[in-house]
């Protein structure tokens, strides 16, 4: 499991369903991320979307 209290704002996610995502805030309680979508391939109007993400949809840290 990935440890969301050393992930860092401006971080690269790679989420569930494929979605690509950037940390805008860490919550600092080891769960929730707010990120901004990159990518949403299922609905590519989401993309710029600032959405609270829970860590257990994190999948990968794609860049620090």
């Amino acid at each position: 499991m990935i440890d969301v209290m050393a992930i860092r704002v401006g971080t690269r996610l790679k989420l569930a369903a494929g979605v690509v995502a950037e940390v805008v805030e860490n919550m600092d309680d080891g769960q929730w991320l707010q990120v901004r979508y990159l990518e949403c391939p299922a609905r590519p109007a989401d993309v710029g979307t600032v959405e609270l993400c829970h860590a257990q949809d994190v999948i990968k840290v794609l860049s620090e």
